[in-house]
């Protein structure tokens, strides 16, 4: 198959590939509330970041988000970022669920995990606006987006026919 060109048709295979992942509502992870219009955006930097939905990658683009947004944003992104890094290395610490993934990481890998994100999203070349709009970005290509950032791609949506087999869990 073919590897997605445009961000719109990145986000369409992962939703595809992903079919139980929540869509158009909040997320209640825990005692945190995410907004679906903050959601959105996450899933969007899923397919800009190549970040699979694999806990380990979740981790990696949450702390990724912290550092690579602008600093003009909603207090709330601090929260969502710190609050979800919490929340996961608590579980960890307890061996509970993620969503339908059991728990396989310790809460060691876990901050582990988020911190190596933290440090990739200092390396952004163009701090990422926590505002935008995301219609104003659906049609340009995946390949301008992530020079125009100075985005690594992680590949993990780089081959359409590899996503219906990706381990992922929800977030």
């Amino acid at each position: 198959m073919t590897q997605p060109q445009t961000l719109r048709e990145g986000l369409a295979a992962y939703y595809g590939a992903n079919p139980n992942f929540v869509r158009d509502r909040d997320l209640q992870l825990g005692w945190l509330s995410v907004p679906w219009c903050d959601l959105q955006r996450h899933d969007i930097m899923h397919i800009v970041t190549g970040y699979s939905a694999t806990l380990k990658d979740e981790m990696h683009l949450v702390g990724f988000l912290l550092t690579a947004l602008t600093w003009r944003r909603p207090w709330r992104y601090y929260l969502q970022s710190i609050g979800t890094a919490l929340e996961i290395t608590g579980r960890a610490c307890w061996r509970q669920p993620v969503g339908d993934e059991p728990m396989t990481h310790s809460p060691l890998e876990i901050v582990r995990f988020y911190l190596m994100g933290v440090r990739q999203g200092l390396t952004v070349r163009q701090r990422i606006r926590a505002d935008i709009d995301p219609a104003t970005v659906m049609d340009q290509s995946l390949e301008s987006l992530r020079q125009q950032y100075g985005i690594a791609n992680a590949g993990a949506w780089d081959r359409l026919e590899t996503l219906s087999s990706q381990d992922s869990t929800v977030l």
